[in-house]
């Protein structure tokens, strides 16, 4: 099964020059997966009153190729591209109304048992049942990326407006902390060309998170920590290097 919809780039999606922005791609990704797990019946508002469970997004990386301008129409096309016994991986094309594809993004999903804090296997849900995985549109793959002894760079703390529906910090309330260490000059200089976000362990509201940055490889790294549990970790890949030529 997939999922299409036909969307347009709002103003609250849009960034420093009136593009869709890195958060209005990872928010235009997570609302297709939770619209297609509707569609299948498995969302987290049934998953919650039928299983006691609720689908916790473990990984999730995004490529940007184009840029799509504001008021522009888009769509996004989004689908299962492979089930294993403890995870389900959706792949999400976004594509320009031209059908040019503009960005991809692979999440990987776990169902997460509320009662035992335990990582369900999906066959326990039933969804395999429902679905037949989709040949993916583009190669993309997670990475295991090394963050070594990062050097602290700030603290935040989560608030009323980061928490979602299973009571936890949202997933763009993470990649929101990790680009608000860039300036608009930093990140309109060197544009974000790939992201990728692990999701280790859950935080609340009222918690304090300490974010951790550094560089490894021309890649920028970072990890997010409640005291000493990593809760997330991330790596950023840009378009091109001029702010650290001092361009």
């Amino acid at each position: 099964m997939k999922l299409i919809k036909k969307q347009k780039v709002s103003a609250s999606i849009t960034d420093s020059r009136a593009n869709l922005s890195v958060i209005g791609i990872f928010q235009t990704v997570e609302d297709a997966v939770t619209e297609l797990m509707g569609e299948l019946k498995a969302d987290n508002i049934t998953m919650k009153k039928v299983d006691n469970a609720i689908w916790v997004f473990t990984k999730n990386r995004i490529k940007i190729l184009k840029n799509i301008a504001w008021n522009e129409d888009f769509y996004t096309i989004c689908f299962i591209s492979s089930i294993t016994r403890a995870t389900v991986n959706v792949d999400i094309a976004i594509k320009s109304k031209s059908e040019e594809l503009c960005a991809y993004a692979r999440v990987e999903l776990c169902a997460l048992d509320l009662q035992t804090e335990r990582i369900k296997r999906i066959s326990a849900i039933g969804i395999v049942d429902r679905i037949i995985p989709e040949k993916p549109e583009m190669d993309i793959a997670f990475t295991r990326f090394d963050r070594g002894e990062l050097p602290e760079y700030g603290q935040v703390q989560v608030k009323y407006t980061g928490i979602d529906f299973s009571r936890h910090t949202n997933n763009i309330e993470y990649i929101r902390f990790i680009l608000n260490t860039y300036s608009v000059r930093e990140l309109e200089a060197r544009p974000v060309k790939e992201m990728e976000i692990t999701y280790t362990n859950q935080s609340f509201e009222d918690d304090v998170l300490t974010i951790r940055k550094g560089s490894l490889e021309g890649k920028d790294v970072f990890m997010l920590q409640k005291e000493d549990k990593v809760v997330v970790g991330s790596e950023i890949v840009f378009e091109n290097d001029k702010m650290r030529q001092g361009i």
